[in-house]
């Protein structure tokens, strides 16, 4: 295949905004490198919020793409094996995610036509998905939940769900997209999702795996949800983290405490119970490279966050092989490079609930 010298993208100016740009092609230069034409893009809260954490201009914006395979590195029938190879062959569809925004490697963002993506990540979406679903299928997510889970101790997972009765585990947040993820891997892992969620959503979570839903809104929530789970939850993650709902899930746990995932920071001063061991985990650490951002954010770089996650590609590969995992509701938002920043004003002004923002860069 001939490929162009250089691609457009869409990177940070000086003040961290996404503006238009054109870039080199990059090339597989490590035996993990897979090369990807982007088709389509799916749009997260962290793509307007990495920028303001540290402004790092001509790095390209986002994580999750969608696209198809064009190249890879030499080496990769003896890195990946013959199996995964036949996968990342020339002209699959996959998905995947990069860690955008990102000062040590500023060419690395998903808003690109070409993206460079470690291909131990890599999944081969259902033939039959639409176009749309596979955009909005996210690797930020999956990889999220699956990182929480370690955080959590959960141990179960699809190939070898928990045996015994399934433990029921709080997922704070259960419309976005991390949540009705986490409800889909929970629920195939031998776990019971209890999670919140607006009242107009009830259909929505339940329909993704959740065992219960209770309103967030509701001033016993915290009550409600102990008793659907007989006072025994001792894990939760929360996909919003504001005072409220810290105190909503840290009320839940049962009086001997627990483990507690926040998916943005938690201020020590709304943390209400010692008993209660509170972790933070980041998608950009499963990338085995230091995240240098500020702060709580910055994490020293770790290998096994790597080894976890291209361990559970296979379980997650399996389940959408079997027709057990699907993607959040999508939104189209039309526009090409205009529409990524339309639809990140949208997500940072609170416009979009239950839904993922799929935007085309193909057409």
């Amino acid at each position: 295949m001939i490929l162009p010298k250089e691609r457009i993208c869409l990177v940070q100016d000086e003040q961290g905004n996404p503006v238009v740009s054109t870039q080199s092609l990059p090339r597989p230069q490590q035996p993990f490198d897979v090369l990807v034409k982007v088709s389509s893009v799916g749009l997260n809260h962290t793509d307007y919020k990495t920028p303001r954490l540290k402004a790092t201009p001509g790095a390209i914006l986002g994580c999750d793409f969608t696209g198809t395979v064009v190249a890879v590195h030499p080496e990769a029938p003896w890195v990946f094996g013959k199996s995964a190879c036949s996968r990342l062959r020339e002209g699959t569809c996959v998905s995947g995610l990069v860690h955008g925004s990102n000062p040590l490697i500023p060419e690395g963002g998903a808003f690109s036509e070409y993206v460079l993506a470690d291909g131990r990540f890599l999944l081969e979406l259902p033939s039959s998905w639409s176009k749309l679903e596979k955009g909005a299928f996210s690797g930020v997510a999956w990889t999220t939940v699956v990182m929480s889970m370690d955080c959590l101790k959960l141990t179960g997972r699809p190939s070898r769900p928990e045996p015994n009765q399934p433990l029921p585990v709080l997922v704070y947040g259960g419309a976005t997209t991390t949540g009705t993820m986490a409800c889909q891997i929970l629920s195939c892992s031998g776990y019971a999702p209890i999670v919140t969620a607006g009242i107009n959503s009830h259909d929505l979570v339940t329909s993704y795996g959740a065992v219960k839903s209770v309103p967030y809104t509701d001033p016993a929530s915290s009550e409600i949800i102990r008793h659907e789970a007989s006072g025994t939850i001792r894990h939760a993650i929360d996909c919003i983290t504001t005072p409220e709902s810290v105190k909503c899930c840290f009320t839940s746990l049962g009086r001997a405490g627990g483990r507690y995932v926040a998916l943005e920071y938690c201020d020590p001063s709304w943390r209400t119970r010692q008993a209660v061991q509170v972790s933070m985990p980041l998608a950009y650490e499963i990338f085995g490279r230091p995240v240098e951002l500020k702060g709580i954010y910055r994490r020293e770089a770790d290998p096994a966050k790597s080894e976890l996650i291209a361990q559970w590609r296979e379980d997650i590969q399996s389940l959408l092989n079997e027709g057990r995992l699907r993607p959040h509701p999508p939104k189209e938002v039309s526009g090409g490079w205009q529409g990524i920043i339309k639809g990140l004003d949208m997500l940072r002004k609170g416009e979009v609930h239950g839904q993922k923002l799929v935007v085309y860069i193909d057409e």
